[in-house]
């Protein structure tokens, strides 16, 4: 182990003087000018930084600590890094920030640069990049060191941290601004000071994504995609986007255009095929084939499509006369339509089927549509059937409604209004991740259980449970940041890990149950803030002595 790596002091946090003992070392995230190392303070950890001992007297190094800490501390975004407080010991001054559980995107790369294959985990990454970077700017702040090494990725729900504000420019420190070599835009190389603006952090964020494009080309190759990065790379500034918001729309329309265009590149390529192989068995079998034919359309209607009322369907069944929707109806003329209306029936051929269910990924990244209205006698909606629809704002589903797949609506940024109708007993992993415009919902008597992640990153200010309720998987409200009041009913047994992790807002919890649940790691991320928890009055003293709950700031009688 490096010997810079042990400490000798003692570090400060809130009053609270944390030992040596409490800190460990960190080498894997250290860098060329500082240590890291992971601190532990009232159940929770912290990441500490410090200058090497090489740096720690160097007045450009301080001046850089101080003005990461003082530029950091200010600021507060769900996918940058908290600053929390800056001291100085025996070894020289030192940073405390959030400690974020997961990994850079280089590290990402390395270990599973499959992930990356997907568009889909491509336009989230970059979305909550983009997104953090328009905050920055619009509070005077740029980067200046975005690279993979300083992007990371959560553990649990893979979102976006930013870290690292060491060479920033803000408007009170313009003179120590630093540049980070292969990702540094020219003005940034050549230290034209006055020629920076919020296009130098976009050059880096067009490195990022031609670094993708070189990895994956027949995915990120096409020549929209090759447009946008040639226009966030270009040597002179006034050529790049203006802010990180048109840079994000432009890069959502290239995705979306992607996805739609191998849509129909697939359903050509097997309507081309199906055409061969049909004039090839026509050809050889003769009347052969013509009964063969008959009776695989009796007994395969599955594999048959046809277009209706701007939507692409399947049939299911000839015997039930059933059938799904696949998405959008890519050759019908008005592809503006903002409404989607999944009707209860369509005809095919002379005859009514029912529409029983939404299919995997129908309208994933579909950005045209704002508001979607699914009619009764549908059952299912499939997983990602309506993930990263940017622009939906509301959602009515009908009361025949039983299942829907994981990430239904993940990443619908703009959806403000959904009622979940009874008959649905589960919702499933990641269903609402990202849906950071969702405040509030009505959670209908029935539900049984929450998945993984379903509300992570959501915008609700409160969850008051229903009284089925019986299991919260691990991370279900993660990172809710709005999220102030729960409830929690008597019939619930299980609470996952980090199920209310990061949920800074939370400061009163209504716990039901006459018996203290079995939890070990749900709430203490967050407990150093002032938060209640209600319990039965019979109940009180139970729940100060349990295990974690007892760290509640103060435990008080439902009926207080």
């Amino acid at each position: 182990m490096d010997k810079d790596l042990i400490v000798s002091g003692f570090i400060q946090i809130n009053d609270e003087i944390i030992s040596a003992d409490d800190i460990v070392p960190l080498p894997e995230r250290c860098g060329s000018t500082c240590l890291c190392y992971m601190v532990r303070y009232q159940g929770k950890r912290y990441l500490m930084k410090r200058l090497r001992h090489e740096y720690a007297d160097n007045p450009r190094y301080l001046e850089l600590f101080r003005k990461e800490y003082e530029t950091g501390k200010r600021l507060s975004h769900e996918h940058l890094v908290e600053y929390v407080s800056m001291g100085e010991d025996v070894d020289g001054c030192y940073i405390v920030m959030e400690y974020v559980d997961g990994e850079t995107i280089g590290e990402r790369m390395t270990k599973n640069p499959s992930y990356f294959a997907d568009p889909k985990h491509v336009s989230r990454l970059f979305s909550q990049l983009l997104s953090c970077l328009s905050y920055l700017h619009h509070h005077q702040v740029l980067h200046l060191d975005l690279k993979p090494d300083n992007i990371m990725l959560t553990r649990i729900s893979d979102d976006v941290k930013l870290i690292d504000l060491g060479f920033c420019y803000s408007d009170s420190y313009d003179l120590s601004m630093g540049r980070n070599g292969l990702y540094s835009a020219p003005e940034q190389k050549e230290g034209r000071i006055a020629d920076i603006n919020v296009g130098t952090d976009l050059y880096a964020v067009g490195l990022l994504l031609r670094n993708l494009s070189l990895v994956f080309p027949k995915i990120y190759g096409c020549d929209a995609m090759s447009a946008l990065i040639e226009r966030s790379i270009q040597p002179d500034i006034a050529l790049r986007f203006k802010s990180a918001d048109e840079m994000a729309e432009a890069l959502r329309q290239v995705l979306f255009q992607e996805t739609k265009n191998r849509v129909r590149k697939r359903n050509r390529i097997l309507k081309i095929a199906g055409i061969i192989l049909l004039a090839i068995a026509l050809f050889v079998g003769g009347g052969m084939v013509r009964h063969f034919l008959i009776e695989f359309d009796e007994q395969e209607a599955g594999s048959e499509f046809f277009s209706a009322y701007g939507m692409k369907c399947r049939i299911i069944s000839n015997d039930d006369l059933t059938c799904s929707v696949v998405g959008r109806d890519l050759s019908h003329d008005d592809e503006s339509m903002e409404l989607v209306s999944i009707s209860p029936f369509t005809s095919c051929q002379n005859r009514r089927y029912r529409i029983v269910l939404v299919e995997d990924k129908a309208y994933l990244a579909d950005t045209i549509i704002q508001a979607l209205s699914v009619s009764e006698g549908v059952e299912r909606l499939s997983s990602y059937s309506f993930s990263q629809c940017a622009n939906l704002l509301t959602v009515s589903l009908p009361l025949s409604l039983k299942t829907m797949g994981r990430n239904v609506f993940e990443g619908c940024y703009s959806l403000q209004h959904i009622i979940l109708p009874p008959g649905i007993n589960r919702l499933p992993n990641q269903a609402f991740t990202e849906c950071r415009s969702l405040m509030a919902i009505n959670f209908p008597e029935g539900l049984e259980s929450i998945g993984n992640g379903c509300f992570a990153s959501s915008g609700l200010t409160s969850a008051h449970l229903p009284s089925t309720i019986r299991s919260l998987e691990p991370g279900a409200f993660y990172d809710c940041r709005r999220l102030r009041s729960v409830t929690l009913p008597d019939s619930l047994d299980r609470i996952g890990d980090y199920c209310f992790h990061h949920c800074d807002s939370l400061l009163e919890v209504r716990n039901l149950s006459p018996e203290p649940q079995h939890i070990t790691n749900v709430f203490r991320d967050t407990l150093g803030l002032k938060r209640t928890l209600y319990v039965p009055r019979q109940s009180v003293e139970l729940y100060r002595r349990a295990p974690y709950w007892r760290e509640f700031s103060q435990i008080l009688p439902l009926d207080q």
